[in-house]
């Protein structure tokens, strides 16, 4: 996975030195909250976004994004058993799920409105984007040489095809705008797991507060 991140992000530097040096570009960087709407645990995570729009021009609305989440941790408990008849048939035991998440997006920007402050208000809709989940799994506080976890979830990383939307809102400022962005992402679009697991594909929600940088090439 660490290989086919280092493509992708070798592939979006040499795309950003492509556009015409007389474009006015800009960068958003931001961070905050995520949770997971497609999982009845709770997977939460800090998401770091960096949204790159090569044009500040409302009639060429391209802009390309990267999303890394890092995972909060979640715990939930859980029953291991045994066949010793000198002990308690079963236990419970802590699970502890860390989810990860790397999502490369293509999209556009809808201009919604601006106000009288120059706030700017758009939607950010990638239709095609590319996602790695990666979902750790590990269970403590249980006796593991006279115990067994029954059907235990185990560690996955998969990646598959993914669509997102992102209302973003720009504070206007005079050398860099603050943004409040609200991003919405659909699990990966591919079949069910072959072995049964509690969890599900993430689908992301993010809340995130940063800023926006303008430039010229």
């Amino acid at each position: 996975m660490k290989i086919k991140i280092f493509q992708i992000l070798t592939c979006f530097l040499f795309f950003t030195r492509a556009i015409n040096s007389n474009a006015q570009s800009s960068f958003s960087l931001s961070t905050g909250v995520s949770t997971d709407l497609n999982n009845t645990q709770s997977l939460n995570q800090m998401p770091v976004s960096l949204i790159w729009k090569p044009f500040k021009d409302k009639k060429k609305p391209l802009f390309l994004e990267l999303d890394y989440a890092f995972p909060l941790g979640s715990k939930s408990s859980g029953e291991a058993y045994t066949l010793n008849p000198a002990l308690p048939q079963k236990v419970i035991l802590t699970e502890k799920i860390s989810p990860y998440l790397f999502t490369v997006s293509a999209g556009f920007s809808i201009h919604l409105f601006t106000t009288k402050k120059n706030n700017i208000f758009y939607l950010n809709v990638a239709p095609v984007a590319v996602c790695y989940q990666t979902i750790n799994v590990s269970y403590k506080n249980y006796d593991k040489a006279n115990y067994e976890v029954m059907n235990p979830d185990v560690n996955s990383k998969e990646g598959g095809l993914v669509m997102s939307m992102a209302p973003v809102y720009y504070f206007h400022k005079e050398k860099q705008d603050m943004m409040l962005m609200l991003h919405l992402q659909t699990p990966l679009l591919k079949g069910k797991r072959d072995y049964l697991l509690s969890y599900k594909y993430m689908a992301p929600m993010q809340l995130t507060f940063g800023y926006n940088f303008y430039y010229h090439k």
